[in-house]
């Protein structure tokens, strides 16, 4: 009789388990962090109102399933467009709770059921102006922030984007980054920044940014971390005797009920 209760409670806290995560599936993705995660990934192209600046407007999806459309495109990019890859599986910063999350919070944007979050204000810091350049640095570290970082990171050490702060070669360097910031390069995922080519940023803009990755400091690489101490088994061994051990008591558990 005793194990038979056991078995009914053991059937019951599985239909329970399963019941929560059917319910926490069908809810989707949090709009509320999706919006924080789509200020800090997302609104730099497509824009803070989703209206679109270097990238796509964000305004209808058509389709039976617009969520699973837009995860996809989110997780795997689109080939051929500025749009990269933001799925960790495929090289990006972001997890699938992360492309949940904003696909939530895009969705209920657009269906006018969550309010359009407000970008930080990045305020601009004094910095040491740069001879033969007409950019100021100090200007251009918060066109940095706002447009840049989310691909080529905090501190311009890379990311979908190379690296930027760096030694650059040559004996203009300038001339060169103001070139791929205002037209992008073509074939890839940086786009044409500047309004003559359809982009948000001003010529003065432009050039204040541009000063600002010249005044950045090469990153320096940091040693790779030592791995941790492993036990005297080693983890494979240990692994397996933690398994033999939960078949014995499991083992145990069923001969002492059905004797019950």
């Amino acid at each position: 009789m005793r194990s038979r209760w056991i078995i009914a409670l053991a059937v019951l806290a599985l239909m329970t388990f399963l019941g929560v995560a059917t319910a926490a599936a069908q809810e989707g993705g949090d709009p509320e962090r999706g919006a924080k995660l789509y200020l800090e990934n997302c609104a730099m192209c497509h824009g803070e109102d989703a209206q679109g600046r270097v990238g796509a407007r964000l305004q209808s999806f058509a389709g039976i399933r617009p969520d699973a459309a837009m995860a996809q495109i989110i997780a795997e990019g689109i080939s051929g467009s500025v749009m990269p890859a933001w799925s960790q599986e495929k090289g990006g910063p972001l997890t699938a709770s992360d492309i949940e999350d904003i696909t939530a919070y895009i969705l209920g944007v657009l269906g006018g059921t969550e309010p359009v979050a407000t970008a930080p204000t990045f305020v601009p810091q004094p910095l040491p102006t740069l001879a033969d350049m007409e950019g100021d640095p100090g200007r251009g570290a918060p066109i940095f922030a706002y447009n840049c970082a989310a691909c080529h990171g905090e501190r311009a050490a890379g990311g979908f984007g190379w690296p930027l702060a760096k030694s650059w070669p040559g004996n203009q360097p300038q001339v060169y980054l103001l070139e791929v910031i205002a037209e992008g390069i073509p074939g890839t995922v940086m786009p044409a920044w500047s309004q003559a080519e359809g982009g948000p940023l001003t010529e003065e803009q432009i050039a204040d940014l541009a000063a600002y990755i010249l005044s950045l400091n090469p990153v320096q690489s940091l040693p790779t971390p030592a791995p941790p101490p492993q036990g005297p088994l080693g983890p494979t061994a240990s692994a397996a005797i933690v398994a033999g051990m939960a078949v014995v008591v499991i083992l145990g558990l069923i001969l002492y009920y059905r004797k019950a």
